[in-house]
Parts: structure tokens; C-alpha cells; sequence
């Protein structure tokens, strides 16, 4: 196992839903740090073309598979492949997730919305812990980061599919990471805020949301990238990351934390401003030593 406390050299990690988003964020983060990385995602294809990029970017051992999350053959299958692949699963990165379809007070909501959402949001996410969590043990090493949400933690209307799936996300996260603390493994997630993935710009592209009100909310005045959840997710995994289990992380501008969203806190920020943060994951390129 690598030795190195801020270092994921000599280590594997499997991100699920990783071929794009938050999760191909997270995956590239942990290969700048020197991690082998294997994708789990939905789309077989796209995961394989992400996976390439992945080995040819950084210059580590990559792998991909196919799974539907929330089947458990499925998952055992998949996890199997990558863990033969790369050898062992060190870290793994529960990233798989949907969208509400679309906004509804719990009246007219359609059930098999919520359903859905908890299938593949916790369902999945126990699926993946479940059949990564031997090794780890057997191992006595293991880092599990779970994805939850701004919703995980406060109350917005209309989306109540979405909170409760994000809200179990945290308490199995804190349930498990009681479980397994002593076998070595570390369980944490973190609450992303409002997060320009590819998604959520098609959802500004066709008028669903408005960039401009949710970067006001924000006291950072804007939006994050994905490359700002994976930075966070690749720090839990590091070894040196030990003494942090249970927790669960907003990365959200301060999202959460902000009260009364009237106060004169000086102008938001637009869209154009992201190009600096970009620049900053852009420059480097190689794996770290």
C-alpha cells in the first residue's frame, strides 16, 4: 500500500457514475494525485472514451464497466471487473445519481419519481460499499466518499424525492462509518451546492433555472465546478485524510450556512467568472509523485 500521506500513488479508486459530471471531476482528481482509477457509469461507452483520457492525461493504470447501480448482480459483477483490472479497490467514490425529473409539491409528485431517485442514490450507493467493503476490511485500508447535497441538509420545496434519497445518503454515511472505522475504512460525503455540471447547464440552456438568483444565494456569489467537488474528494481519500470519518462536507459556496440572503454582502458574481476558477484545475495536467 502507498505509504505516502498525501499521496494516492499505489492505490485504486472506483468512481460510479464517473464518465462525466462530478464524477469524471472526481476521478481526474484522484488521478492527479497518482491513483489508479476505474469508472463505473451507465453508459459503457462514454465511461471507456472517459477512462482513455484518463490514462492518457495522467498517466495511470485506468479501467471501465457497465452497471445499473442499483442491480446487485450487476454491481458485484462490475466491481469484480474493476477490482481484477486494477488489482484492488482502495477508494471508492459513490458519484451514480438522477435528477428529479421535475419539480412537484408531494400531493401530485409521482412515486415511482421518488422511488427512482432513492434506487439509485442510496440503494446504489450501499450496493457499491457493500461489495467493496471485504477487501478494505481484509486490507485494513479503505476510503468510501458518498455524494449527498445542499438538499441533504435543507429544506426546499418541490423536490422532495431528490431530499429524502439525499438525506439517507447522510445517515448511512454516518452509520457506516461507525461500522467500519476500526477495520481501517473511512466513510464521509460531501454536500455539493449548486455545481456547473453538464446537466445543470442544460437546465440553465432551456430556462429551468436562473444562474444569476442561486449565485446571489451563495455568499461566494457564484456557482462551483465539478473540479471543486472532486478537489474535496480527493483530499478524504488521501491516507493522511484518517482521522476524518462520519462527516458530511459542503462544498457550496457557503450555500448552507448563509441566513438572511437580503444582507448587502457586496454584487454576485456571473458566469464569465468561472473561467478563472477553471484555469486553476487546467493547468495541471500530470499526476502528482
Amino acid at each position: 500500500m502507498n505509504t505516502g500521506g498525501d499521496s494516492l500513488r499505489g492505490l485504486a479508486c472506483l468512481v460510479t457514475g464517473g464518465a462525466q459530471g462530478i464524477g469524471l471531476a472526481s476521478a481526474m482528481a484522484c488521478a492527479r494525485h497518482g491513483a489508479s482509477v476505474a469508472l463505473l457509469d451507465l453508459d459503457a461507452t462514454h465511461a471507456e472514451r472517459s477512462a482513455r483520457v484518463l490514462a492518457d492525461r495522467f498517466g495511470v493504470a485506468t479501467a471501465s464497466a457497465q452497471a445499473d447501480v442499483a442491480d446487485a448482480a450487476a454491481v458485484e459483477a462490475a466491481v469484480a471487473a474493476c477490482s481484477a483490472a486494477l488489482g484492488r479497490i482502495d477508494v471508492l467514490v459513490n458519484c451514480a445519481g438522477i435528477m428529479t425529473p421535475r419539480l412537484a409539491p408531494v400531493a401530485t409528485m409521482p412515486i415511482e419519481d421518488v422511488q427512482k431517485m432513492f434506487d439509485v442514490h442510496v440503494r446504489g450507493a450501499f450496493l457499491c460499499s457493500r461489495a467493496v467493503i471485504p477487501g478494505m476490511t481484509a486490507r485494513g485500508f479503505g476510503r468510501i466518499v458518498n455524494i449527498s447535497s445542499v438538499l441533504g441538509l435543507l429544506g426546499l420545496p418541490f423536490r422532495s424525492g431528490y431530499a429524502i434519497a439525499k438525506h439517507a445518503i447522510n445517515g448511512f454515511t454516518r452509520s457506516l462509518a461507525v461500522e467500519v472505522a476500526r477495520a481501517g475504512i473511512t466513510v464521509n460525503a460531501v454536500a455539493p451546492g449548486y455545481i456547473l455540471t453538464e446537466t445543470l447547464q442544460a437546465r440553465l440552456d432551456a430556462g429551468m433555472l436562473d444562474y444569476a438568483r442561486y449565485a446571489d444565494r451563495a455568499p461566494a456569489g457564484r456557482w462551483g465546478l465539478p473540479e471543486e467537488v472532486g478537489h474535496a474528494i480527493a483530499f478524504l481519500a488521501l491516507p493522511a485524510s484518517g482521522f476524518i470519518t462520519g462527516a458530511v462536507i459542503p462544498v457550496d459556496g457557503g450555500y448552507t450556512m448563509r441566513g438572511d440572503p437580503g444582507e448587502a454582502i457586496g454584487e454576485a458574481q456571473d458566469a464569465a467568472a468561472l473561467a478563472g476558477v477553471r484555469a486553476l484545475f487546467a493547468t495541471a495536467g500530470t499526476a502528482m509523485s
